[in-house]
């Protein structure tokens, strides 16, 4: 099979993009064998991997979280099953698609990751490991230089460190040997044991005794901390929801048992759209409830705006929300247009909408409550009017806000509620589209309802996005709770405030009422401060999120959609990061929180 010559990295590539495609190229070659991976034979590729192994020693049967960096095709976990080790939860992490699909194929319910660690974008906390490897990541320079490769080295080992909780283990190509091949990355031991004792003090090893031209890295963490250094194991989780106990949902599990009807707008689905119509103060049949809050959204959209036609085929949102917002547009046929959001609000401005170029390609218009922040209908309203253009609004994290702002934050436009598990009002999945026209509230439930409306035929676009009569169950039972729940969350938005404002952060925290009860945010002034506070939190097991990742356009599946330019996006993203928030967090996890936020702030 021929091959392309080699070739340098252009202009707008990174250097380790060549490598990928060098990678990607010897796997459409090679297929899934060890030539696949620019090794020579399996059986050196199984030494390798029990060398890195070796990081593990001393842990045997305690369960721990593995990540494999460059995992390529998958074949650490086969080797590790292989061996029978079964104490170990597994993640995957590679840069190239086609190998992932060879992995997922492989093994299925296993989490393999299309990551760039070295993108200043990328969400590493989704690395957060005991330990992690990299086997045959920094072998293989293909026409990079001896900088370029110990730049990427130098870069993937301190970016990955901080979400590392024990120790990590990676090889490379020994300068120490009697041939070289110029494609390889022959490094020297010096500048990694350089490297790896500015990481982790003396806590450094090197092997390079099992019989191949290269050796492996080891680095750990401290097992006791510092006793001017205070850190805990146990993790804090970024979100632990509390949703009904059995005892609470028992009561409603036995009228299912005694109606036997399950699905299709049983009793219980009906009692809890009556319970939010009343909470909501709406007429009966201003609420129909959904499946999931993405239901919600296609159906509210089918009902207003109708599927996307040849003219009219953007759905204008913003850039700064859950993929669940794009997601919802492209079942409905849209083209998601991303446009920026208001430095403020956080939100769209449609003032600045007015006059948008490209209204007239847009069939619907999709503004999005962003974290559960109150977002008013008059304005919009007017926007519709003077437009033209369907509106639907995306309130999934607003059950809070909506609820206690009902004239302002309900009237004709239709709004999304989405009751998932990690909402502060949840029913582990479902969601509910609300409006003061009840007509659209009955098209909206006939297109989650396969088309059907008082007949047996399909007369309109639809899906099936019915809640059952379980997810009703909960819900249910979330009512009956819900004022004691509410107290709960705000008991701990209480000491967060507290604690942020003894430590001089506390104006940088957003909480209740501004946002959902089921976030905590801390809004950073820079980059680099937002990466000092990742590391701090990693550092010290406590979880967090980009909620909204960098923005749609950084997803893959989204990256090419059409955008506006996104300058007040790109700065929210990365700096707004979410804190760990339940019902139960106790007093001494919010100081060791709010201790990491202070760490990672100083300058």
């Amino acid at each position: 099979m021929a091959t392309s010559p080699p070739r340098k990295p252009t202009m707008t590539e990174r250097p380790d993009d060549v490598i990928v495609a060098h990678y990607d190229q010897a796997l459409s070659q090679f297929g899934d064998t060890a030539r696949g991976a620019l090794w020579p034979n399996e059986q050196d590729r199984q030494t390798r991997f029990d060398v890195m192994l070796d990081v593990l020693a001393g842990h045997v049967g305690e369960p721990l979280v593995l990540c494999d960096l460059g995992c390529g095709t998958g074949e650490l976990l086969a080797r590790i099953r292989q061996r029978g080790i079964s104490n170990l939860t597994y993640i995957g992490v590679d840069r190239s698609e086609a190998a992932l699909d060879y992995a997922r194929t492989k093994f299925p319910g296993t989490r393999f990751l299309r990551l760039d660690v070295n993108a200043l974008d990328a969400d590493l906390s989704q690395i957060d490991c005991d330990y992690l490897v990299a086997n045959g990541l920094f072998t293989v320079r293909h026409v990079l230089d001896e900088q370029q490769m110990a730049a990427f080295v130098d870069s993937t080992i301190r970016r990955v460190w901080p979400h590392v909780r024990a120790g990590i283990a990676f090889n490379l190509m020994s300068g120490v040997v009697d041939w070289r091949r110029d494609d390889l990355f022959h490094a020297s031991m010096d500048d990694m044991a350089r490297l790896l004792h500015e990481l982790a003090g003396r806590r450094v090893r090197m092997r390079a005794d099992y019989g191949l031209y290269e050796f492996t890295c080891y680095a750990y963490k401290p097992i006791e901390p510092p006793a001017t250094d205070v850190r805990f194991d146990a993790p804090v989780r970024v979100l632990r929801p509390s949703l009904p106990t059995a005892d609470r949902l028992l009561p409603y599990l036995r009228r299912i048992d005694g109606a036997r009807i399950y699905s299709n707008f049983g009793p219980l689905v009906l009692e809890f759209e009556s319970r939010v119509c009343t909470l909501l103060g709406l007429p009966t049949g201003a609420v129909v409830s959904a499946s999931t809050g993405t239901a919600g959204l296609v159906g509210a959209i089918l009902a207003t705006a109708g599927r996307a036609t040849t003219t009219r085929t953007f759905a204008l949102m913003p850039a700064y929300t859950f993929v669940a917002t794009a997601v919802a547009a492209r079942e409905c046929g849209y083209e998601p247009y991303l446009a920026d959001v208001d430095a403020e609000t956080w939100m769209l401005d449609p003032d600045r909408l007015m006059d948008h170029p490209s209204l007239d390609r847009v069939g619907v218009v999709i503004p999005v409550a962003a974290f559960g922040k109150k977002l008013d209908q008059a304005a919009w309203l007017r926007f519709r009017e003077k437009t033209g253009i369907a509106v639907v609004i995306d309130a999934a994290a607003g059950f809070e806000s909506v609820s206690e702002n009902p004239l302002a934050c309900l009237g004709p436009i239709p709004v999304v509620l989405s009751f998932h598990a990690t909402k502060s009002f949840a029913t582990g999945e479902g969601g509910c589209v609300a409006s003061t026209d009840i007509e659209l509230v009955a098209r909206a439930c006939q297109c989650l309802n396969y088309g059907f409306r008082y007949s047996r035929d399909s007369q309109s676009a639809s899906i099936n996005g019915k809640m059952s009569e379980y997810h009703a169950a909960v819900g249910l039972a979330e009512f009956d709770q819900w004022d004691a729940k509410r107290d709960a969350f705000q008991s701990v938005v209480d000491n967060y405030l507290k604690r942020a404002a003894e430590a001089g952060i506390g104006t940088r925290l957003k909480t209740a009422p501004g946002i959902s009860s089921s976030y905590i945010l801390f809004q950073c002034d820079s980059i680099g401060h937002a990466e000092r506070v990742q590391a701090e939190l990693a550092a010290d097991h406590i979880e967090y999120r980009l909620w909204y990742g960098m923005g749609l356009h950084r997803q893959t599946h989204f990256s090419a959609l059409p955008r506006d330019p996104l300058p007040v996006t790109g700065q929210l993203t990365p700096c707004v990061i979410g804190l760990p928030m339940a019902t139960d967090l106790d007093d001494a996890s919010i100081e060791r929180i709010v201790r990491a936020v202070v760490a990672g702030s100083r300058q």
